[in-house]
């Protein structure tokens, strides 16, 4: 009867074990093939906006794919908030990638995902061809990697931090700003910032524009935000769509409010949030950076992002409870 009990007890922590095992192993998440999204359902444009100026938001990043092989153009795909020299937010759904069955903290995406993949810098235009240096005033960066919490699902969790190869060089056109770090009910009106589409999201009008635009948009109050879109959105920050909006193109573009109260806020004013959607009736929502505040900070990928170390440590895991399952044998088998 003992052996048996000891036989049902060996089987059973191993096989506990081996599931902590690959819990513990999947920690961090390595993408490399991003999923197809449907983008005009989630990636906004400044709507009745005004022309842009060099220098009126330094801040602002355009994420450009290549548009053009023969004549190496490359267009934005989604917008971005310089807030470090090399560390960028975006919307995580413009970086959305396959996940893993596996529990984790945070996705990781890096290699061949990111390839032809800029931060551009310090530019107007929408489209424009590929300079390695900087000559033209505008700064290209690669993409060294892109975090996002593993609990994102369009639109929760809607925010990602970018990793640039190379640091941008700070001047009058390419500055970084603070982000917000406490929850705030914003009033009034706040500056929306991005490349692309005049018309909204749902006109069947399809309306470009080839240079950054700026709106300045109002805030609507939390309940209220939260009775329009019929859902909890505490995470969120809505705006209403009377007179400017965002469209399809813009997700991960800047909300800037000014004399916000927040503790970051030094007169230059602070992000507070991330262009994640927009509702028809019901305007544009963007994702509360105070809300992500820690996690925007810190930073902390689970494990290196380069997929060989994430793969030692995983075998290093393994031989650990290994050992420790053949140490809890023996102690039970000499006991006998």
């Amino acid at each position: 009867m003992q052996m048996q009990a000891f036989a049902c007890f060996h089987h059973n922590i191993y096989h506990y074990l081996f599931v902590f095992m690959i819990t513990q192993s999947c920690l961090c998440q390595i993408l490399e093939q991003p999923v197809p999204i449907n983008e005009s359902l989630l990636v906004p444009r400044v709507v009745n906006g005004r022309p842009a100026q060099l220098g009126d938001v330094p801040y602002q990043i355009g994420f450009k794919t290549l548009k053009s092989r023969v004549q190496h153009i490359y267009s934005t795909f989604c917008g971005g908030v310089i807030i470090a020299p090399s560390k960028l937010l975006s919307a995580a759904h413009c970086f959305e990638a396959k996940q893993s069955a596996c529990f984790s903290k945070s996705v990781i995406i890096s290699g061949k995902a990111l390839t032809r993949k800029f931060a551009v810098a310090g530019t107007l235009l929408n489209d424009e061809k590929y300079r390695a240096d900087s000559s033209s005033g505008s700064q290209w960066r690669r993409l060294k990697m892109v975090v996002y919490p593993a609990k994102y699902k369009f639109p929760k969790h809607d925010i990602c931090v970018v990793i640039t190869i190379k640091p941008f060089f700070f001047n009058g056109n390419v500055a970084p700003i603070p982000i917000a770090s406490r929850f705030i009910d914003y009033k009034g009106t706040c500056l929306v910032s991005g490349y692309g589409r005049l018309s909204p999201a749902f006109s069947k009008q399809k309306l470009q524009s080839d240079k950054l635009m700026l709106a300045d948009l109002d805030i609507i109050p939390t309940y209220y935000c939260s009775r329009r879109h019929n859902r909890n959105m505490r995470h969120f920050i809505c705006t209403t769509n009377q007179v400017s909006d965002t469209a399809q193109g813009d997700s991960g573009g800047p909300l800037v409010c000014y004399k916000s109260g927040d503790p970051k806020d030094l007169g230059k004013g602070v992000v507070v949030g991330v262009v994640s959607g927009s509702r028809k009736h019901a305007g544009s929502f963007f994702t509360r950076v105070s809300s992500f505040y820690k996690y925007i900070m810190s930073n902390k990928a689970d494990c290196i992002s380069l997929t060989p170390y994430c793969l030692i440590f995983t075998t290093i895991n393994y031989g650990f409870y290994l050992f420790c399952s053949c140490f809890i044998w023996l102690f039970f088998f000499s006991s006998q």
